[in-house]
């Protein structure tokens, strides 16, 4: 469901925003989940794993998604038609790290018996102090974790389907190059930047990795948690108000997905600008530009440094 979030605050009031949100991104109500003839039917829970499923399986595999651009995964809540998809898959591939914790009931409800993939596997996570998750989930944010996570799928879909590893191991060694070179681009796009200068405040705690990647403080988040299922004290907006004044903050980033009402509050609080759209936990839309893990995280980049840069 959409983002819940209550302040108690009396420079701030915000009402409790309640929505339902669409199924998955690619889900459909055919009983074989949208398998081509022939083709290995892969289910995959967050719109960047769908991408890199797609990017290694190439012409071999379908990819149903269980998540859309308007979903949170934190609060996703499955649909029929994502049980389906599940019953006749070949292949799940999930995040892991608790962000997509759902999927374990979604798996005993609909049955069969498909390879398991959890992409993070392997990586070491950045630490939390927040209940119920080992680590971070937001791993993809970091290049060389992101290409560990292709690397996972690439190996899951090899077990899968055994005649066709060599070409999801070629494909995955393509893709991680295309990673590579995004990497070069966006550290280029924050070389005019001064370090000092950039300084990040978001949504929820999702870009620790990318700030650690690319040399971008994380100053605050509104939502002082790593996940949107929270609630946000009056003391915590004000620590956080105090510390965009102190710091110089420019920009408040949304995050798609997440109905920006507080960060626009906090922002005029604070004195700092709006800037919307960071894809945090999804990518974009169809036709949005920001479709595919690669050019999001571009998108991400641009709109970072432009906002520094002011």
């Amino acid at each position: 469901m959409r983002t819940s979030r209550i302040i108690t605050i009396s420079i701030i009031a915000l009402p409790l925003f309640a929505g339902t949100l669409a199924a998955g991104c690619g889900s459909d109500d055919s009983g074989d989940g949208g398998r081509g003839a022939g083709k290995v039917a892969v289910v995959a829970t967050t719109m960047q794993l769908q991408d890199f499923a797609r990017q290694v399986g190439g012409e071999r595999v379908d990819v149903t998604g269980v998540l859309g651009p308007d979903d949170e995964p934190h609060e996703y809540e499955p649909t029929p038609a994502n049980a389906d998809a599940i019953s006749g898959a070949d292949v799940v591939v999930e995040n892991g790290a608790n962000l997509d914790e759902w999927l374990e009931d979604l798996l005993a409800n609909a049955g069969g018996e498909a390879t398991r993939v959890t992409a993070s596997e392997g990586i070491d996570l950045l630490p939390t102090e927040e209940e119920g998750f080992p680590g971070d989930p937001h791993v993809w944010h970091d290049p060389d974790a992101a290409k560990k996570m292709v690397d996972n799928v690439a190996a899951g879909l090899g077990e899968a389907d055994p005649d066709g590893r060599a070409t999801y191991e070629r494909n995955a060694k393509a893709y991680n190059r295309r990673i590579d070179e995004m990497a070069r681009q966006i550290r280029s796009e924050f070389e005019s930047v001064p370090a000092t200068q950039r300084k990040l405040v978001t949504t929820h705690d999702a870009f620790g990795y990318f700030g650690r990647a690319y040399d971008v403080e994380v100053v605050g988040t509104v939502l002082p948690s790593v996940t949107t299922e929270t609630e946000t004290s009056g003391r915590q907006v004000r620590e956080l108000i105090d510390t965009i004044e102190r710091e110089g903050v420019k920009a408040i980033f949304t995050e798609q997905g997440v109905d920006p009402k507080l960060e626009r509050q906090v922002a005029e609080e604070a004195g700092a600008e709006v800037e919307t759209g960071l894809y945090a936990d999804t990518l974009g839309p169809e036709g949005s530009g920001a479709e595919e893990f690669i050019d999001a995280e571009l998108a991400n980049a641009e709109a970072m440094a432009g906002a520094f840069s002011r």
